[in-house]
C-alpha cells in the first residue's frame, strides 16, 4: 500500500494506515521510515487524540509462543519483554487498528 503524499504528518498517515487495517509496530515502521521506538510514541499520541473524536486505537494483544499467554490487560503499545507465566522470551508482537 502506498505512503500518503508527504504533506501530511506522520500521525496522520498512522491514522490512515491503521483505519484500513491491523499491523504492527515494524510494518507501520517500515511503512513511513520511522524507527520502531518513534512508531510506540506517535501511537501513545494517536490513542489520546482519537479519545476526543470518539474512537480508539484498539491493541491486538501480544502473545507468548512458548504456553499461549495472551497479554490481555497491558495497556502500553511496546510489546513486552518476557511472558510473566513461563518467563521465555518468544512473544509474538501486537498489532494495532483504529476502531
Amino acid at each position: 500500500k502506498p505512503v500518503p503524499p508527504d504533506s501530511i504528518t506522520i500521525r496522520q498517515q498512522l491514522m490512515a494506515l491503521l483505519t484500513d487495517q491491523t499491523l504492527g509496530a515494524r510494518e507501520l515502521s517500515q511503512a513511513l521510515h520511522q524507527s520502531e521506538k518513534e512508531i510506540y510514541t506517535h501511537l501513545q499520541h494517536i490513542a489520546r487524540s482519537l479519545k476526543t473524536e470518539g474512537r480508539s486505537l484498539k491493541i491486538d494483544p501480544a502473545v507468548c509462543l512458548s504456553c499461549g499467554f495472551v497479554f490481555r490487560h497491558r495497556q502500553r503499545p511496546e510489546p513486552p519483554g518476557h511472558c510473566p507465566n513461563c518467563r521465555k522470551t518468544r512473544i509474538r508482537r501486537p498489532q494495532y487498528y483504529i476502531d
